[in-house]
């Protein structure tokens, strides 16, 4: 097995002296890079470190870390790991099992290669992930983007595997007498790659004994083919930034808009990743239709029609639900206070009027969903907010943020738009006032 070629055609090598940092899980495949990674290194001029995360999710997650560990002591090669309760942490995140310990697998060995100054990242995907990844990339619907698969390089991560075939790696192993632990979630049909490689494959190489590598082959035609694209669709974009003229990405071939959008998107701090090809149509429809609109994104991105232009956004977060107690509360950029309306104090503009009897309830600050409705007094019924703060003249981003009084969970008022006609106080009724103060 020679990986120097195909390493050197993608610039995957560091300069002399620097750092290669391998992703070793102890299974077969990463067990192949480091070892081959530690056999050139002395002759290609660049030193090894190997990273282990513990994901915590099987009674023998800490044999396989023993066994990196003993690997890399015997080859002299610096270890260093880290873990976490992915199950956990997948349910705060709202997320799948797999998508969040990728996600921390790869926080991890992005800290790590900054603090020992790693130039590279190893990760040991092979052919059949990259034929894997394009069926699945399939199957959800997804573009020329997703059609070509894995890719060899993507800013210091590196795959020095990927065009060698499992077969080639369990070769290796056997010619070198190298061991490896196996991960008994591979064998569970539950993950979709695992049902995709045990069932599916099988029967689709009887159809084509030569599939892995055609669809291989398939995904670096198209990878080549979908850079050219997007060179096309960068000259239609401003230098920088996140802006552009409705009309100038409507007077774009229709093919490169979806492109122009995404890379628009990869400009934001947050980047394109979890961007979808629905939210990247419903940007161009929102653009078609012109006038003022906003599209929330994942990571609390947003793309802002207005005055004939697009731009692109992270959103500010909110401020979490606060209860209210008597004074001055800080929430997010405001000061809201709550205090009890004196008898002979006028009207105060914008500001919130209940009963004193809702102070034996929660009162508490919060924002509000666009759909959620208010009935103000007067009105036929009740609208949205959305509509209300439309009418106010309030910007789509800063309604997302538009704070709101709930009474026990219930929306009572909106500042800026007026107070529900069933929290209103009578007249002879001892009153509480609230009121708003950016800071």
């Amino acid at each position: 097995m020679d990986l120097l070629a195909w390493m050197e055609q993608w610039h995957m090598l560091p300069e002399k002296g620097g750092v290669i940092l391998c992703a070793v899980s102890g299974g077969r495949d990463s067990v192949c890079l480091l070892h081959y990674l530690h056999a050139i290194s002395a002759q290609c001029g660049f030193l090894v470190a190997a990273g282990h995360y513990n994901h915590h999710m099987r009674p023998t997650a800490q044999r396989d870390e023993d066994f990196v560990r003993n690997l890399c002591a015997e080859l002299n090669v610096p270890f260093y790991t880290d873990g976490s309760d992915v199950c956990a942490a997948a349910k705060e995140r709202r997320l799948g099992v797999e998508e969040t310990g990728r996600q921390l697998r790869y926080a991890f060995l992005e800290q790590l290669a900054d603090r020992i100054g790693a130039a590279k990242i190893a990760t040991a995907h092979h052919r059949e992930d990259q034929a894997e990844t394009v069926l699945l990339q399939l199957l959800r619907g997804t573009g020329p983007e997703g059609l070509g698969g894995i890719p060899p390089v993507r800013g210091r991560l590196i795959r020095p595997l990927l065009q060698t075939s499992r077969q080639e790696i369990e070769d290796y192993l056997d010619a070198h007498g190298l061991s490896h632990v196996e991960d008994e979630t591979n064998e569970s049909l539950a993950f979709a790659r695992n049902r995709l490689r045990k069932t599916v494959m099988p029967e689709l190489e009887k159809i084509h004994p030569a599939l892995r590598q055609n669809i291989a082959r398939t995904a670096q035609i198209v990878r080549k083919e979908n850079a050219y694209l997007d060179e096309l669709a960068l000259q239609h974009l401003p230098p920088e930034g996140t802006e552009i003229s409705c009309k100038d990405l409507l007077c774009a071939p229709e093919v490169l808009r979806p492109r122009m959008v995404r890379q628009l998107l990869a400009r934001l701090a947050t980047g394109k990743k979890d961007i979808g090809a629905v939210h990247v149509e419903e940007i161009l429809c929102a653009v078609q239709r012109g006038g003022e609109s906003m599209t929330a994104l994942p990571e609390n991105a947003a793309a802002i029609v207005r005055d004939g232009r697009l731009r692109l956004c992270v959103l500010p977060n909110s401020a979490p639900r606060t209860r209210l107690q008597e004074g001055c509360t800080l929430w997010g950029d405001w000061c809201v206070t709550l205090r009890r309306k004196k008898a002979d104090e006028r009207q105060i503009p914008h500001a919130i009027y209940l009963s004193c009897d809702t102070m034996e309830k929660a009162v508490e600050v919060d924002t509000c969903a666009a759909a959620e409705r208010l009935t103000l007094p007067g009105s036929r019924g009740g609208r949205s907010v959305k509509r209300l703060l439309t009418e106010r003249g309030v910007p789509p981003e800063e309604r997302l943020l538009s704070p709101c009084i709930r009474v026990d969970g219930q929306l009572a008022a909106v500042h800026g738009v007026g107070t529900d006609e069933n929290f209103l106080p009578e007249e002879t009724d001892e009153q509480i006032v609230i009121t708003f103060k950016e800071r």
